[in-house]
């Protein structure tokens, strides 16, 4: 059983590489495009989810009172093709029917109620202790995947790689309208710093050395903390475009400028938790400065004052929690949301660079537009459709 507390990272030797090679016939899995629209055909195709013992993958989601989008996930679900799978489900207080739903119509599905919501991230976190599966998909309620075969795609390509502890999916719907056709996707892959709960990959193993979420953010900004102490036990984080999620989202329990300030304080939490001690201040005020420009941007300046006081609230938790990183993951998490790094040797590189050689780099810009009424995101960073990568310059590093 994993602990319950993060773990200090381990340092030094990495795990071993190698490269892998999709296999033509996962290639050509099933598209679920249809159930997308028509999710009751997905329950016809029960017998071909395999349920174990032993499972390869588990899919966790975590769940507020939304009984109608969970049960299209669930339904998905079923539909996939491919590994062994388990499915665990965390009801978080939910007012409606959710729990009796959930073990009436899915029995094979592993289902636990919060009588007190505990948030999001204790949720996961529940899951993150109980998964059996060598790989954790994380969805959220309102979230499915389009291909059925991803699962097997997902498996052989982690199975190939062992250094790759996190994978990142693309993330398709109404948030981002123009994603909703095939030529309005995103192609490729690129090493990262962050994922998101509705749609990734994690590796199991990985979690003994890098722990879990931090359970006190409650909600939002647990995937880039866990994304830097990836990169510090010497795991990679990759976006990996050709497995698609279609999110929903759903505008049940979301609420935009709540996410932004849970987001930012969050974010000054994780400074304090993760960076070497000599750049905790000039970063949470960087961090803090970001944000409120940001907020600003937003009309919502006048209400940044109790991010800041949210945030001087949970610095006792953070300095408590406090296992801090290398600072060549800081260079790394923070150069690869600027040069869009393909190889796994130019992503590790950033490391070695001086911070002013990382600050040169020209950021990635975001040409994906968020629908209106969208809740927006803080600035942690897009994810930019333009196709060209990045390799890491020659710089010199003395």
């Amino acid at each position: 059983m994993l602990p319950a507390i993060t773990a200090r990272p381990l340092r030094g030797t990495n795990p071993p590489t190698s490269k892998v090679e999709t296999p033509v016939s996962l290639l050509a899995a099933p598209m679920l495009d249809s159930a997308i629209s028509h999710p009751q055909q997905a329950a016809a195709v029960l017998s071909e989810t395999r349920m174990s013992d032993s499972p390869r993958v588990t899919i966790m989601i975590a769940t507020c009172n939304r009984i109608v989008e969970l049960r299209k996930t669930l339904e998905m679900c079923r539909a996939l093709i491919g590994p062994e799978l388990e499915i665990l489900v965390v009801d978080d207080a939910s007012a409606d029917d959710t729990y009796e739903l959930v073990r009436k119509e899915f029995p094979e599905v592993d289902v636990i109620r919060n009588e007190v919501n505990q948030g999001s991230i204790a949720s996961r976190n529940d899951m993150l202790r109980r998964a059996r599966g060598d790989y954790i998909v994380a969805l959220d309620d309102d979230s499915r995947f389009v291909d059925a075969g991803a699962c097997a795609r997902i498996v052989a390509r982690m199975d190939a790689e062992p250094d790759l502890g996190i994978i990142s999916f693309q993330i398709i719907g109404p948030e981002y309208p123009a994603t909703l056709v095939q030529n309005g996707r995103i192609g490729g892959e690129w090493h990262c710093s962050s994922f998101a709960c509705c749609g990734a990959a994690i590796r199991r193993s990985m979690l003994d050395r890098t722990g879990l979420f931090p359970a006190f953010f409650y909600h939002a900004y647990e995937e880039p903390d866990l994304a830097l102490r990836a990169w510090d036990a010497g795991f990679r984080v990759l976006q990996w475009n050709e497995i698609v999620v279609y999110h929903e989202f759903s505008g049940l329990n979301r609420q935009e400028q709540r996410t932004h300030r849970r987001h930012a304080r969050n974010e000054a939490c994780s400074v304090v938790m993760r960076y070497p001690w000599r750049w905790v201040v000039p970063a949470v005020l960087a961090k803090l400065g970001g944000q409120a420009r940001y907020a600003a941007r937003r009309g919502w300046l006048h209400k940044e004052p109790r991010v800041w006081v949210e945030f001087l609230w949970r610095v006792p938790q953070a300095l408590s929690s406090r296992h801090a990183v290398s600072i060549e993951a800081v260079k790394i998490a923070a150069g690869v949301n600027r040069a869009r790094c393909v190889e796994a040797g130019d992503a590790r590189r950033l490391g070695s660079l001086p911070w002013l050689s990382i600050l040169r780099l020209p950021p990635m810009q975001s040409t994906r537009k968020l629908a209106p009424g969208a809740g927006a995101k803080s600035p942690i960073g897009f994810v930019s459709t333009t196709q060209h990568a990045h390799s890491v310059p020659d710089l010199d590093i003395n």
